[in-house]
């Protein structure tokens, strides 16, 4: 749409049109901010959301437009049957917290379980961290666990720390939790946003008759790989020689939801933006196993040479494309990045053919949960989301994201200390 270059004006404020959207936005800020001095904070905020709290029904409580502030309505719920004494917290009960996590044998899980270990020491609390251990994504006997630990947690003095994947699966064992006076949080992962957010808990999830947000700590799956992706657009921006980029994206991990969020929609919603980059349409399943996950991404980048981007959800796709360079196997220039910063991942940045990684802080997914639910359980505080942003490694801070990668030596310490 065209506009003639014009100026409107008030006595409060002024608009000039025919101007770029991107100063026609700080215009409208600068609108937004002016009416709100004025009292006339509704002006540009989008009041018909479905979930009535101020926030749109799809991110469970986010900004609404002119408006930086979350203010998503969380329930203030009466901890089960703990004694809300400032100043005799807990009257000297132990508690335990136990969180189930979906596989064990992930190395990504080791740093979490560390933090987790710490946290629960630090407060005293008794507990730890089980979940299948077979090497693969098992819902089903993650549930089994859930169920188990349940029915052995102390009603109203236990907490249950758990990754919820999806909504249906994960609804019956949350509840049967809730019945039994156990605090839950949901740890590291976390549903869609629109199949597991604030109003959809709060009409499905009940405490003693009382709606319930079951509270998160870590960073969504999909934002994640938008950070990704955006990250990634600037470094192929700075780094290719190339007026187009064509980006194949993977997943070591196809069959766990909250690792394909990252890239579908995640990653993909960021790139189908942009008008120089071309997505290769499917996603390459990526095995977890580091030699033929370099020969499947090999093989994509062999058959088509107009790839000139490579990025994954996990860090088995970088690691497979940073193998076919080191090998000469592929010897293009490519933007490559993953996620996560295990140690593969991180000795392919410090030799050159990984550009980038991006962490989510997996030992604060772990140590967070305990203070959380020590507010809740000793002080009667309201159990909130605890979401955070994430670290990229490159080449200029790699060998110190090596050096703090001790999370094997932590946990062995832990193992014969605690």
């Amino acid at each position: 749409m065209a506009f003639d270059r014009q100026t409107l004006r008030d006595d409060t404020f002024s608009i000039e049109l025919g101007v770029s959207r991107r100063k026609l936005i700080k215009q409208l800020g600068a609108v937004g901010a002016t009416a709100s001095m004025a009292g006339c904070s509704g002006l540009l905020q989008d009041t018909g959301n479905a979930s009535g709290d101020g926030g749109s029904a799809d991110d469970g409580g986010g900004s609404s437009a002119g408006s930086d502030f979350d203010h998503s309505r969380i329930p203030m719920v009466e901890p089960p049957s703990a004694p809300i004494d400032n100043s005799n917290p807990g009257a000297g009960v132990t508690r335990r917290a136990e969180f189930v996590i979906q596989n064990v044998a992930n190395p990504f899980f080791t740093p979490l379980i560390a933090g987790y270990n710490d946290a629960l020491n630090q407060f005293g609390w008794n507990g730890g961290v089980t979940g299948p251990s077979s090497g693969t994504q098992s819902q089903s006997q993650q549930i089994e666990i859930i169920n188990t630990l349940v029915d052995e947690l102390k009603n109203g003095r236990d907490v249950l720390v758990t990754t919820i994947l999806d909504r249906q699966a994960y609804l019956s064992p949350i509840q049967r939790a809730l019945d039994n006076d156990i605090a839950v949080i949901n740890g590291h992962s976390t549903p869609a946003e629109n199949d597991w957010n604030n109003e959809w808990m709060r009409e499905n999830l009940k405490y003693r008759d009382r709606e319930i947000v079951i509270p998160h700590v870590g960073i969504r799956d999909r934002q994640g790989g938008i950070a990704m992706a955006a990250e990634a657009y600037n470094r192929m921006q700075n780094k290719l020689d190339a007026d187009e980029y064509t980006v194949l994206i993977g997943n070591g991990l196809p069959g766990n939801p909250a690792v394909t969020r990252r890239v579908d929609p995640g990653a993909r919603s960021f790139l189908q933006t942009k008008d120089d980059v071309t997505l290769i349409e499917e996603t390459l399943d990526v095995t977890t196993d580091f030699a033929k996950a370099q020969s499947r991404v090999e093989s994509r980048l062999s058959a088509n040479q107009d790839i000139n981007v490579v990025m994954g959800a996990g860090f088995w796709t970088a690691v497979g494309a940073s193998q076919a360079v080191e090998s000469g196997s592929i010897d293009r220039e490519l933007v490559i990045c993953g996620f996560d910063l295990v140690e593969a991942v991180l000795t392919s940045i410090r030799d050159g053919s990984v550009d980038f990684t991006m962490g989510q802080d997996p030992y604060g997914q772990g140590f967070l949960n305990i203070p959380l639910a020590w507010m809740y359980m000793e002080r009667g505080i309201e159990m909130k989301h605890l979401e955070f942003g994430v670290t990229f490694v490159d080449q200029e801070n790699v060998e110190y994201a090596l050096t703090r990668n001790t999370w094997s030596e932590l946990r062995n310490w832990q193992k014969n200390n605690f």
